[in-house]
């Protein structure tokens, strides 16, 4: 690219600044819009807000969808401008101005892919142009933008509103969170997950004017850092296995790792408390990558520990519950080993151990719950496939969508209260009364 077609960091900052000023609440007075006008035929034509590393990967997942076609995109980086041209591989028409794309009358769903800062006035704006709306986490920056949200969304109920927190579309995840329904773990009291890695966690940049516009995660005007791009998923997942949102937080954090001028923390460790007492347990930390990422969902009668791709379920031992009868395996009538409570037994296993014993017995007993219950292999397709092809189905069919405002809107307070108690060293309560 010459220097006539790149964005220069003060015109970055100017259209991202014009985004986030957009009025809202007085559109929303305006009353609910009519949808775009569908296109002709069963095809869904949508349009992507955002074209950089996410935006690319939900396009890729995209083009391997029938009756989805990208008919517009919108960037202000040139260079992702190209990519996401390319990526799309339908010619669609390019914008760098968004609000251009939401005025096409014949897009009908809008995917958003941009930094944090953004997605709310973005998700308003789409509401209000009466698009269906893909947003990808967390699906607000701010406190102050979730009354507003919940405003449009009511206003336009007829319009599909999915979150892009992509282990609630996993077969593996869903797979687990029936397991955790059935018993297999008793009672769900804790989660331990983890993000680690041992990187700067930056990109490059070839000229120090695009720092922020090409690294915003490590800006707070930008970015909730390590909490809103990692902490969300398996705060998801915690929530979701829990079956409630957290009502306390503490945490610590820091730049401790990596002195390169970044705002944002290079290490985050949080303890979220729920209401039956249970409690997640969070940490990233950027200067190892040990065990990298995962989640273990642990109750009394067993833990999950599970990441995409790989799930894997370990037994207790047997103990005695207060009535004084036994607790049974989830699976009734399988012996548990001391090979399964140390090596696990895993979820979607593809074959069985060849010497029958009684490990290789535990195996049958699972996979046989788990095909009487509709999971009969590891699935073909991985998460981003199969959430965008349930946000499509939404569309054509008014299927539900995987992940809604509720659960965006819970992710997101978690996100934001996460920060704060890493900010002020004080722990922090969720509102007394919330929704």
């Amino acid at each position: 690219m010459d220097e006539q077609g790149e964005v220069t960091r003060r015109e970055f900052l100017k259209t991202a600044t014009t985004a986030t000023a957009v009025l809202v609440l007085p559109r929303l007075s305006e009353g609910a819009s009519q949808p775009g006008v569908a296109s002709s035929n069963s095809t869904v034509n949508y349009g992507i807000i955002g074209t950089g590393t996410e935006g690319c990967s939900l396009l890729r997942a995209l083009t391997r969808i029938s009756g989805a076609q990208c008919v517009a995109t919108c960037d202000i980086y040139p260079p992702n401008q190209k990519k996401g041209i390319e990526t799309a591989g339908s010619n669609p028409q390019l914008y760098e101005d968004y609000r251009r794309l939401l005025d096409r009358k014949d897009i009908d769903a809008v995917l958003i892919a941009t930094p944090l800062h953004l997605h709310a006035s973005m998700l308003l704006d789409t509401l209000s142009a009466g698009k269906h709306v893909f947003v990808e986490k967390s699906m607000f920056f701010k406190e102050e933008e979730e009354i507003p949200i919940r405003k449009a969304a009511a206003a336009h109920p007829k319009q599909v509103v999915q979150i892009g927190l992509q282990r609630r579309s996993d077969a593996l995840y869903q797979c687990a969170i029936d397991m955790i329904r059935a018993g297999a773990v008793g009672k769900v009291m804790f989660v331990r997950a983890q993000w680690h890695r041992n990187s700067d966690w930056r990109r490059p940049v070839h000229d120090p004017k695009y720092e922020r516009l090409i690294n915003w995660r490590m800006y707070r005007e930008y970015s909730g850092g390590l909490m809103a791009e990692l902490a969300s998923h398996q705060i998801d997942v915690a929530n979701w296995a829990i079956g409630a949102e957290p009502l306390s937080v503490v945490g610590t954090g820091g730049i401790d790792y990596w002195k390169d001028g970044r705002e944002t923390c290079d290490n985050a460790q949080t303890i979220f408390e729920y209401p039956g007492g249970q409690k997640l347990v969070w940490s990233s930390i950027l200067c190892n990558a040990h065990y990298d990422f995962n989640e273990q969902i642990m109750g009394d009668r067993g833990t999950i520990e599970i990441t995409l791709g790989k799930g894997l379920f370990y037994t207790e031992h047997v103990a005695k519950v207060s009535q004084g009868a036994t607790k049974e395996s989830w699976w009734a009538g399988a012996t548990v080993t001391e090979l399964a409570k140390q090596q696990g037994l895993p979820i979607f296993p593809e074959t069985v151990p060849p010497n029958e014993g009684f490990f290789g017995r535990e195996h049958r007993y699972a996979r046989a719950w788990l095909m009487r219950h509709g999971y009969k292999t590891i699935p073909e397709n991985d998460a981003w496939y199969e959430e965008l092809t349930n946000f499509i189905a939404s569309v054509q069919d008014s299927k539900p969508v995987a992940c809604g405002l509720d659960q965006g809107i819970a992710d997101a307070r978690a996100v934001i209260y996460g920060n704060r108690a890493i900010d002020t060293g004080r722990k922090v309560f969720w509102p007394k009364t919330i929704g």
